[in-house]
């Protein structure tokens, strides 16, 4: 019996990952419709860089990280040589303690080697190049963990499933502008910016931060953003930031080390909507790169980035940006994942959301999706990744990122930012 056809929409990090297990489960007929060519301009994942690391309160999380690090690490694998093993520092305040010690409690559950809690005087001490004060900071250290250039991964995994076979269709003729239906509302296929109708048997939305524009998902998946900001440094800068680690202030941002070009990157942890200027009325979607590329970080959240770097390392927290952008996800209120039958159509399927953390598991996430289309994936993780129709799950006191999140529409500084960077005129 022949397999079906497969339409997916979004050749982000969720997009990419089951077509190309698709391809590789003996699918021969499977397309990826896109507005850009890989790695698309509007995908989460084309970013500088994320965080690899399986340090999870919620052992299932924790089982697919191992899984996805051991890929990543794996230099017999398609990621070969991507994997920088920095470690990684956790820090907390007061409203992220609880999920900090959960998340050191399931390391200890599970005899995670070298996950421990590190002093202020110990973490200055062992990185001296970090000078800050680190005020009301308290910091876990996870060996382990590191970052993929993910732009470049996302870019290699797109080739590889075309080499497989994996039809990519992107420009007008990529860029989903509606679902087509049967009368019985079983889902036949996509209508296209350029008016040409793409039909296929099963098609999945893997469509993250835009995902409303195309089902009634405001209430389920909202558009949030990090924000993110790049500083160049001098050859020598390089030399002495080299080797420190991924320092992840749960309630303020995310500091990277540099990268082989001596670009460092900042990400902010406060999130923003965007239901300003919507072209979802009551939806929260992704402010495209593409159609806004002049447009950068907000003035507010930029302070509070600056303030977060002047904690750990004040000689870099006011260096000139070389580009800020806004990282657009699909987010949950359950920051779980939905990978499932979309409750209302036939043959329609999600397989996105990634709330800000998914992308560590690009590697292996296709393989849980295709398990979902086939009805083998396990009922744990068809529990943890269904529809929950716009529920909020009940407070734990566990959440990564507790910081009351702002619209776009709120702040002010990020139109046009990028120009002006360009013009120096910040």
């Amino acid at each position: 019996m022949s397999q079906p056809s497969v339409l997916i929409v979004g050749g982000g990090a969720f997009g990419t990952s089951t077509a190309y297990h698709l391809s590789h489960r003996g699918y021969a007929n499977v397309t990826i419709l896109d507005r850009f060519a890989a790695p698309s301009k509007d995908a989460a994942a084309t970013d500088l860089n994320k965080i690899v690391r399986y340090d999870y309160p919620n052992p299932l999380y924790t089982k697919l990280g191992l899984e996805a690090m051991s890929v990543w690490k794996d230099q017999n694998s398609l990621f070969r040589g991507m994997f920088r093993g920095t470690g990684w520092i956790m820090s907390a305040h007061e409203m992220t303690r609880d999920f900090l010690k959960a998340a050191y409690e399931s390391g200890v559950k599970q005899k995670r080697e070298g996950v421990k809690w590190m002093s202020i005087a110990e973490t200055k001490s062992k990185w001296p190049e970090f000078t800050g004060s680190f005020d009301g900071w308290t910091n876990l250290w996870s060996p382990e963990a590191g970052w993929v250039p993910s732009g470049e991964a996302l870019l290699r995994f797109a080739s590889a499933a075309q080499a497989n076979g994996v039809k990519y269709i992107s420009g007008d003729a990529g860029f989903a502008k509606k679902l087509l239906f049967e009368a019985d509302g079983a889902c036949i296929g996509v209508l296209t910016a350029n008016g040409q109708a793409h039909l296929a048997d099963v098609v999945i939305l893997s469509t993250g931060a835009n995902t409303a524009t195309l089902v009634d998902a405001k209430d389920e998946i909202v558009a949030r953003s990090h924000c993110v900001g790049v500083i160049q440094l001098t050859p020598e800068e390089c030399e002495k930031y080299k080797d420190i680690p991924i320092v992840d202030d749960f309630e303020q941002g995310i500091l990277f080390p540099p990268d082989e070009n001596g670009l460092l990157k900042i990400c902010s942890c406060r999130f923003i909507t965007n239901y300003y200027n919507s072209f979802t009325p009551g939806a929260s979607i992704g402010h495209s790169h593409a159609d806004y590329p002049e447009d950068g970080v907000p003035r507010q959240i930029e302070e509070e980035m600056r303030s977060f770097v002047r904690d750990i390392i004040p000689y870099l927290a006011d260096r000139p940006w070389v580009s800020t952008r806004m990282c657009w996800d699909g987010d949950t209120k359950d920051v779980n994942f939905r990978v499932c039958p979309y409750p209302e159509g036939k043959n329609l399927y999600i397989a996105t959301a990634g709330s800000g953390h998914g992308f560590k598991f690009m590697p292996i996430i296709g393989k849980y999706v295709v398990d979902m289309l086939e009805g083998t994936l396990s009922k744990e993780y068809a529990d943890l990744w269904k529809w929950r129709f716009g529920q909020i799950p009940p407070k734990t006191g566990k959440e990564p990122h507790p910081w009351p999140q702002r619209d776009l529409g709120e702040l002010d500084g990020w139109k046009g930012r990028n120009k002006r960077i360009i013009q120096g005129k910040l």
